[in-house]
């Protein structure tokens, strides 16, 4: 009897421990996701009254007009530090829609359109750097330059427009579009969340990239940029709050949020 019971002892143990560490992976999980969701909220509502608040130059395609704007702007660091913050927030909310879709090819989708989130959010900060506050000092410096200095500061912050455009087009083509595009097609494949908002995101996010492309080519312009591109990015940000109220509700099921397999 000795010689059975204490095997059986030592099983018992050690489901028991399996459990435990089960509980508590689970509980992680869990805890990561609701982070990740009040992180989308907070992030979309941010990003999208900084937005609003943005300083634009009415013609956007004459880099002057925009260097005017910049350097006449006194709410322009403190605007761009909000969309930066903005910026980071939404990428915890995109990482909790990640770790939702646990199982199956969607995860696979879902975990390419995180990579493709972690590299676009360190793009974004890099052009806020340069945009919020670089091109600031930038353009202070053409707006306050003598008559004989005026001609080469403008040359400077024409040149540092060219790299803000550079980039910010980049952005759109890799967050907005790529990085929207791999997370529609897991939300759409996913039996976690309603399909049709997958297929909202990937034609928002197919638009965003061909917007992207054209404004590599042409540049800044009041239809593609202003027009189209906000169109499609406010929707985008939209749908990134959406999500994040979805993947709190459903973390308060904790069964639904299973990340490893309980039958091993």
């Amino acid at each position: 009897m000795t010689a059975i019971t204490i095997p059986t002892t030592r099983t018992e143990q050690h489901i028991r421990t399996e459990q435990h560490i089960r509980t508590e992976q689970r509980t992680e999980q869990r805890t990561l996701i609701r982070i990740g969701s009040v992180s989308a909220v907070i992030g979309a509502i941010i990003f999208m009254i900084a937005n609003i608040v943005h300083p634009r130059s009415p013609n956007i395609e004459v880099y002057q007009a925009q260097i005017e704007t910049v350097a006449h702007s006194h709410i322009w660091i403190t605007d761009h530090l909000f969309l930066f913050l903005g910026g980071f927030l939404l990428l915890g909310g995109l990482i909790a829609v990640r770790h939702s879709i646990a199982t199956g090819v969607a995860a696979a989708w879902a975990q390419l359109g995180y990579v493709s989130a972690v590299i676009s959010t360190s793009l974004w900060a890099v052009l806020m750097g340069l945009d919020g506050i670089a091109s600031k000092a930038v353009h202070n410096s053409w707006a306050v330059a003598s008559v004989e200095e005026k001609i080469i500061a403008l040359q400077v912050a024409v040149m540092m427009e060219e790299i803000d455009v550079a980039l910010f087009s980049l952005y759109i083509i890799l967050f907005f579009g790529i990085t929207f595009f791999l997370y529609g097609v897991a939300v759409s494949m996913s039996d976690a969340y309603p399909k049709w908002l997958g297929w909202v995101a990937i034609i928002l996010a197919v638009a965003s990239f061909v917007v992207g492309v054209i404004q590599t080519y042409a540049g800044l312009s009041v239809l593609v940029t202003k027009v189209l591109f906000t169109s499609f990015s406010s929707f985008l940000i939209l749908w990134v709050l959406v999500m994040g109220v979805l993947t709190w509700r459903k973390s308060g099921a904790e069964q639904s949020w299973v990340a490893i397999d309980l039958t091993k």
